[in-house]
């Protein structure tokens, strides 16, 4: 497709130089300019990234005048940008690669960078020349991945740069391919092209692991049993001579029971996951060809080999041996495993990680020296992975630890933040820098509020004044204490200049950080220096303590609140050797504190508590766990990559159910007097393994689960109150799973209400009781729910006041003796700083203060605080996270007297999958699957999607198909569609319900608006762009002008304009209708009165079966046009529109220009084509 373009190009320019010279004239200008093009890109493991330039023309280019921009996280502005230099000859290359990069890629490169050349499979990378973009690869604005893990070649015929990404232009490498790069456009000679191998032929392993995303067939010894390390998955290794491969698949069961030294062969495709090459295998992909085998010898080698990418990659997979010093154990498993910090004697370091299944740990001792065998794998870092006990064997001799403290030399490669930086070489096996001693504000964070904004603007002056301190290639001294490193592996350090400036300390004494030690202090000398470099820059004014614009939250004030845990250290006074809580850490002067991990540790050293007392005896309250969730939406199969701190790294895979499941059911372990609870909207807007069938796997999986009590939301009640009441109290549905008996866990709401009887359909509260104490539970839904659902399945309830409905329940349990009170309300919180906004935190100020905690939800948000003593909570959405909430409750009186809560995320990474939720998982999946394979429909012809276009007819059919959908589902007047929501085309013949799920995969409500008619054009405004129109449309047709990007006119069907003082109703999906994009935004701020609907995908599903197998035939129509000018806007006729009135005067003829009308629709055409593709991806 890429070649037809540069064709389609070619014939325009011949008939453009023989028809309209002075035009030609401007092309011929603009196709000189001589400018390289992107040719070749490198987005490897580790920071094995590259970017490689190509001159097509024939004269040299001045590379100078051109600059390289990364464009990060969907940024529509640069990231970071870089000016070339130097001169690029005719046909030659020029590559520019990470300067971490391995040394086999390094030696491809003509020169280096870390900041453009930092980019991740989500980014895009342009060539510029003064800011305006020549070449990209990658889209800009869209953080979607274009090329992850994976290298992409430029097609040889490609010539000229592209505004917008042609993925037809490029084709793909494996992951760390570096063969090509630096010889674009020059024939390798000698070299035949390898034939590929037919499918089935058994290849080497080293062969298939460049092949990402083909399938392949390997043959080769397993090392490891699969039940030895697989954590519940499908998850060991193979090897055959020539390297070894991770074999995984989530679902163990559906494969044999592999054993080490089983030879077996694997089909499957080659995928890659946190730098680990996979081979995910077929359904009948693994076949067991002998067993007993011997297993491949360990290949010897050091934890300096594996520090480095180019001898540890290609060992990765296979056995391996290492001797070295096991510095620590931890003392419980994360995500199945032990983590294990594994030395040299120059304290480089790996991670041995034990899986809990592999041996018992008590076995390995801390603190001594062994020789390990394992496989080396990898999680973002190489690990190794011992099978078994014997894989551990005590080194004969035992030398001392390996000694740390001391002074290293070092050479600054960049500044992070205000108190850390990167070294060019590792220094005891790390090459982050955490300064010791002082702490600066922190800059990691989006910020959501004012205490945010305040902590970033003091965090980048501390960076900004590191920076003007230290620059790169500076030579530097590094001060190391007997703990090297922190828990994030960065070296802990003072950070020395060649001049004898101690950094850390610099910072203090500029009021650009606090102090900041943890016991043990470590020197005195140091302390007292440190300590009174604070007190005097406090004095003096400085920086952070500038009265006029104060830090308002000190580091790890601010760190306890954004990331939701709390203080937890207790601190001490150096002066009177007292210490208090966490709360009253306010009371230490900041010059005298020292913290303590544990009130333990302050005693251990020396200290004695504040207020006199001796530590607290053993209390006699009951402690009681409240494990809360909220807005499921029926997600159980879905699984999300997040980046927790905006620093373009994904931190790990979140939720699914059988990890939440087993999250949950970890922490219930850790308190016998738990409770499980939700908020509400644990249904609807669900994937398709619980929409199709009622939501009742959600149920069965809830039930599993074990909850005990929980709320409705909104969307409990999509389908209404009967199929509300059906899913509690049980009974059969046409489309759910056969012998549904309803919830086993209590549901309340306080005020839904019945309109006849003015009772509540639900009950209004549950008391449980835990080891003898009774907890009141009291479920309120937003009253915003009557305007967010269709109003015909729920006109025989409304819903009351929530704080009134909880006021009345409360009197009801106080009444009943219940002192703990606790309220799951489906209303939207929003943190700032420890306290909440919003509804609920507005409910918390006006409600009965019995109550003590208030699960919210709705907002989908992550809320840990506190409002008028009432503690507030929420977690996220879509079981990525779950509240954890800790009661204390005093035995004599019933009542609360301690809470506190924690936000715990579900990192897939520190969880093995609960078996029980996982086979309720794998048995609806496959239920569903004829149900995704049911015929709906007949496309009488090929349908194509996406985003409207430039030009005379700019809608198109498919977009027209959904639109009229949404139109006819909501019974309104108008309807909108964005083209980033249409996902795939329509193809030619059977329709399938999977295919339209494909087409629409988001799970999008439909909401309808009341807007007034002049306020279409205002929302159709905003979503015209350079680019064109984005939305389809229904109802209605539009003309723009293509030179103001304004519509010009709108009409009704019937012809009629559209009155602009009429009010209409405007159906779109809560993408649209919720989002604050400067394109979406006005539809929410001039829309009025929302009412939800179906999915979207509901509803074109419906719209597509009313056609009763009856051939669709939608086309583009000209609902959408483009004008020029001041030219009559008309939208073109449709054949089967009437004849024009004969009485109506025509317009003035225009001359006609053939040809010309000739290449502008070449060139619309070509245009609207590559917008198309580029937006599609």
């Amino acid at each position: 497709m890429g070649k037809k373009a540069v064709s389609i190009f070619a014939v325009a320019a011949l008939i453009f130089s023989g028809v309209l010279p002075s035009f030609a004239t401007d092309v011929q200008a603009a196709a000189s300019r001589k400018s390289p093009i992107l040719s070749e890109y490198v987005e490897g493991s580790s920071y094995n990234k590259a970017i490689e330039l190509y001159n097509p023309t024939n004269e040299a280019i001045d590379l100078s005048a051109f600059e390289l921009a990364g464009y990060f996280n969907g940024n529509t502005e640069a990231s970071a940008q870089m000016t070339l230099s130097g001169t690029l000859a005719p046909g030659d290359t020029y590559v520019i690669a990470n300067p971490r990069a391995s040394e086999a890629l390094l030696a491809k490169a003509d020169s280096t960078n870390g900041s453009v050349i930092n980019f991740n499979g989500n980014d895009a990378v342009a060539l510029q020349q003064n800011d305006d973009v020549l070449d990209v690869v990658g889209e800009i604005g869209n953080d979607q991945n274009t090329a992850k893990d994976t290298g992409l070649i430029r097609s040889a015929s490609v010539t000229e740069g592209s505004t917008v990404f042609v993925s037809e232009q490029w084709q793909t490498t494996g992951i760390d391919t570096f063969e090509t790069i630096g010889s674009h456009g020059q024939e390798q000679p000698g070299e035949e092209p390898e034939e590929e191998p037919e499918a089935g032929t058994v290849q080497p392993i080293a062969d298939v692991k460049n092949k990402t995303g083909e399938i392949v067939t390997i043959e080769g010894i397993v090392t490891a049993d699969n039940t030895s390390i697989g954590g519940g998955k499908l998850s060991t290794f193979v090897q055959d001579e020539s390297a070894g491969i991770n074999i995984y698949h989530s679902e163990a069961a559906a494969f044999p029971d592999i054993k080490e030294g089983d030879r077996i062969q694997v089909t499957g495709e080659i995928t890659s996951y946190k730098g680990l090459t996979e081979i995910s295998p077929e359904a009948d992909g693994v076949t067991i060809v002998s067993d007993s085998n011997e297993v491949p010898a360990a290949e010897e080698m050091t934890i300096s080999q594996l520090q480095a990418e180019d001898t540890a990659e290609p060992a990765e997979g296979k056995l391996v041996q290492v001797s070295g010093y096991i510095k620590d154990i931890p003392e419980s498993p994360a995500g199945g495993g032990y983590n294990m910090k594994f030395l040299n004697e120059n304290y480089e370091s790996i991670t041995v990680r034990v899986m809990e299944s592999a041996l018992d740990t008590s076995t390995v001792e801390e603190g001594k020296w062994y020789t390990v065998t394992g496989i080396l794998s990898q999680y973002d870092s190489y690990q190794i992975l011992p099978r078994k006990a014997e894989d551990f064997q005590l080194a004969a001799e035992q030398p001392e630890a390996p000694e740390t403290a001391g002074t290293y030399q070092a050479v600054v490669e960049s500044v992070t933040d205000g108190d850390t930086i990167r070294l060019q070489e590792p220094v005891l096996g790390s090459d982050r820098v955490r300064f010791v001693n002082a702490d600066t504000p922190e800059t990691f964070h989006s910020v959501k509020n004012e205490l945010d904004q305040n902590q970033l603007d003091h965090g980048k002056a501390a960076s900004n004044f590191l920076k003007s301190k230290l620059s790169a290639g500076e030579e530097i001294t590094l001060k190391v204490g007997e703990e090297p490193t922190d828990n994030y592996g960065r070296l802990l350090a003072q950070v020395i200049t060649a001049d004898g400036e101690n950094m850390n300390l610099e910072l203090v004494k500029e009021g650009f950080a606090v102090t900041y030690f943890i016991s043990p202090i470590g020197s005195p000398d140091e302390y007292a220096s440190f300590q009174q470099a604070v007190a005097q820059a406090k004095a003096q004014e400085k920086g952070i303590w500038n009265p006029e614009s104060p830090l308002e939250e000190l580091p790890f004030e601010f760190r306890a609140r954004y990331d939701g845990g709390g203080l937890d250290k207790y601190v001490g006074n150096s002066d009177t050797h007292e210490y208090v809580t966490p709360e009253q850490w306010e009371s230490v002067p900041v010059e005298k504190r020292i913290f303590f991990w544990t009130e333990q540790d302050a005693i251990e050293a020396g200290f004695t508590s504040a207020d006199g007392t001796e530590p607290p005896a053993e209390s006699d309250n009951l402690a009681v766990q409240l494990l809360g969730m909220n807005d499921l939406h029926g997600k159980i199969d879905q699984q999300y990559g997040l980046d927790m701190n905006d620093d373009k790294v994904t931190d790990g895979t979140f939720g699914r159910m059988d990890y939440t499941a087993s999250a949950i059911k970890a922490r219930e372990a850790e308190n016998p007097n738990s409770l499980l609870v939700h908020a509400g909207d644990m249904i609807g807007g669900s994937s398709p393994v619980s929409a199709l069938l009622q939501d009742e796997p959600t149920i069965e999986i809830m039930e599993a689960m074990g909850f005990d009590v929980g709320t409705i939301g909104n969307h409990e009640l999509d389908e209404g109150t009967d199929e509300l009441l059906r899913i509690i109290d049980g009974g059969e549905h046409p489309n759910g799973t056969p012998g549904y008996d309803g919830t086993d866990f209590a549901t309340l709401c306080a005020n839904c209400v019945d309109k006849d009887s003015g009772e509540t359909i639900l009950p209004p509260y549950s008391v449980q009781e835990v080891d003898g104490e009774k907890i009141g539970f009291i479920g309120v839904n937003t009253t915003a729910s009557l305007g967010m659902v269709m109003p015909e399945g729920i006109q025989d309830i409304t819903i009351t006041d929530e704080t009134e409905a909880v006021n009345k329940a409360t009197a009801e349990l106080k009444a009943q003796g219940v002192k703990a009170i606790v309220v799951l309300a489906h209303m939207p919180a929003t943190q700032s700083g420890d306290s909440a906004t919003g509804d609920a935190a507005d409910m918390a100020n006006a409600v009965d203060d019995e109550v003590d905690v208030i699960f919210a939800a709705h907002n989908h948000a992550v809320v840990n605080a506190t409002v008028d003593n009432k503690l507030i909570v929420q977690a996220s959405e879509y079981g990525k996270a779950f509240s954890d909430v800790d009661l204390e409750i005093d035995r004599t009186t019933g009542d609360i007297v301690s809470k506190q809560a924690e936000i715990v995320w579900v990192n897939q990474a520190e969880h093995t999958p609960d078996p029980a939720v996982g086979s309720i998982l794998a048995k609806y999946a496959e239920e569903v699957a004829p149900i995704m394979n049911e015929v709906v429909g007949v496309a009488d012809r090929t349908m194509t999607g996406g985003y409207a276009v430039k030009g005379e007819v700019g809608d198109n059919a498919l977009g027209n198909l959904i639109a009229d959908g949404m139109n006819e589902a909501m019974n309104s007047d108008f309807a909108m569609m964005n083209g980033g929501g249409i996902r795939d085309d329509l193809l030619e013949g059977e329709i399938t319900w999977g295919e339209l799920f494909n087409i629409q995969p988001f799970n999008n409500t439909l909401m309808t608006f009341e807007i007034d008619g002049a306020d279409l054009k205002t929302i159709l405004n905003a979503q015209i762009t350079s680019y064109g129109p984005d939305y389809s449309i229904s109802g209605f047709s539009y003309t723009w002008n293509g030179e103001t990007n304004q519509v010009v006119d709108i009409k009704l069907p019937d012809g009629a304009p559209i009155n602009e003082e009429e009010v209409y109703t405007l159906t779109v999906n809560n993408f649209m209708g919720t989002s604050l994009g400067d394109k979406y935004r006005p539809i929410s701020e001039l829309g009025r009165n929302p009412v939800m609907g179906p999915e979207d995908l509901e509803a074109t599903v419906s719209f597509v079966r009313s056609f009763n197998m009856e051939p669709i035939a939608y086309e583009a129509e000209g609902r959408i046009s483009e004008v020029s000018g001041d030219t009559p806007t008309d939208p073109p006729t449709n054949p089967e529109d009437p004849p024009a009135d004969p009485d109506e005067p025509e317009e003035d003829e225009q001359p006609n220009h053939p040809i010309a009308d000739l290449v502008k629709g070449i060139v619309d055409k070509v245009w609207n084509w590559v917008k198309n593709l580029f937006w599609r991806w």
